[in-house]
């Protein structure tokens, strides 16, 4: 069997890979593939993880899991989408590290998941957005803690992904930067999915209403339908002209005073991400989605 573990990261994906392939849910099935709310199974797979920490396993764990997902017999992949497999959104960074404690967390779904083919997917988003979009979903005291220790310019989204590829050795490992997400979108939803329909999924343009002012998303959705696009440049094309035209600014800003950054730290935040992506760009074992 296979299965595919979207990994987030937190505040990238918002749900939209989850949403996107259960409202094709039905010509999923039909393919073998099953997809399920992730309250239907984050709890069963968190929960077997931390018992797996303090010794105890779940010998019957697939079986769990299948009949979780309601998967029948001939169903030949499963979809996950969780960041909260990984840890809770307090939890996500110490101040200096992104998501500490990966490889013994993966490792441990490895164990539990044993015997199926399995591909991991994640977004990387730059820190100078992500950490303060993250500072502002937490608890004042939870906040508190980050900032008593934060420090940007040592995070390294190579270092979290080098403790995935050593947790999980053999998974297929796909990585792509969520400000490149309107440019691959499509591209991700068969990667994640492992289907190719012969036209778009449906409600594969919801993402765009997220970056795009009120009715954008749905007239590149019409134009793209009157005008298939020849090929997948094109189509990036297509959708950077339509960016151009009705992206809504206020959508994408982020305040980062809550960090109490200025410009100038800022900018050397995002430098130090950019030379991260070509890093992660070359890494072994890693395929790399960019437009």
């Amino acid at each position: 069997m296979e299965i595919a573990l979207h990994l987030g990261a937190h505040l990238t994906d918002e749900g939209q890979l989850d949403k996107c392939l259960r409202k094709n849910r039905s010509e999923l099935v039909d393919a073998g593939i099953i997809v399920r709310r992730t309250s239907d199974y984050l709890n069963l797979m968190r929960g077997a993880a931390n018992a797996l920490a303090t010794g105890t396993d779940t010998p019957d764990f697939m079986a769990q899991l299948t009949a979780a997902m309601k998967a029948p017999a001939d169903a030949r992949r499963l979809f996950f989408s969780a960041p909260g497999l990984l840890t809770t959104l307090s939890q996500v960074t110490d101040g200096t590290t992104l998501y500490p404690g990966t490889m013994a967390r993966v490792a441990a779904y490895r164990h539990l998941l044993a015997g199926a083919e399995t591909e991991i997917f994640v977004a990387i988003r730059n820190p100078a957005s992500f950490i303060p979009a993250l500072l502002r979903e937490l608890a004042d005291f939870e906040r508190a803690e980050i900032l008593e220790n934060l420090r940007p310019e040592e995070m390294r989204w190579s270092l979290f992904i080098d403790e995935i590829r050593q947790g999980w050795p053999e998974a297929s490992l796909t990585i792509w930067c969520d400000e490149d997400t309107p440019f691959v979108w499509h591209r991700l939803l068969r990667l994640v999915s492992g289907y190719e329909p012969e036209t778009d999924f449906k409600n594969s343009f919801n993402w765009f209403d997220s970056v795009m002012i009120k009715g954008g998303a749905e007239k590149l959705a019409k134009y793209l339908e009157v005008n298939p696009p020849v090929d997948e440049a094109h189509r990036q094309q297509v959708i950077s002209a339509f960016l151009d035209k009705y992206c809504d600014p206020a959508k994408l800003e982020v305040d980062v005073s809550i960090a109490g950054w200025d410009e100038t730290q800022t900018d050397v935040i995002s430098e130090l991400y950019e030379d991260d992506v070509d890093l992660i760009r070359n890494m072994e074992g890693v395929r790399f989605i960019s437009p």
